[in-house]
Parts: C-alpha cells; sequence; structure tokens
C-alpha cells in the first residue's frame, strides 16, 4: 500500500473511523525466526475526522480511501 502524509485513510475494521495521515514510520518486528530477521513494520498516526483523536496504526490496519 502506497499511504504518504496528507492521504486519508480508514480502519478497516471500524470504517467510519476515517482521517488525513500526519506521519508515517518504521519500527523492528519483536517476533524472532530462526531463518532470519524480519522487515520493518510500517504504522502511520493520522487524525481522525470521527471524534478529532490521534491514531497510532499498523498500516496493514488502515485502507487508503479515493474519493
Amino acid at each position: 500500500m502506497n499511504i504518504k502524509s496528507g492521504d486519508t485513510v480508514e480502519v478497516i475494521h471500524h470504517m467510519s473511523n476515517r482521517g488525513k495521515v500526519i506521519r508515517i514510520y518504521f519500527t523492528n518486528v519483536t517476533a524472532g525466526n530462526g531463518a532470519g530477521s524480519f522487515s520493518k513494520r510500517t504504522r502511520v498516526i493520522f487524525e481522525s475526522v470521527m471524534d478529532g483523536k490521534t491514531y497510532d496504526m499498523r498500516a496493514q490496519d488502515l485502507r487508503l480511501v479515493r474519493e
């Protein structure tokens, strides 16, 4: 998924919760694997239109809204 700052996203399991992306960053994956390390996890911070709160979620739990 190609999310950029300023895009509108919505939560997959709560589609009325949507908002503008403020920041995108990456974190290390803490799970272990005998074969090697995993790639970094993408996290997205967005401000919700529904309640005005700022949410920090995994990018895989969001979808891009194209209007």
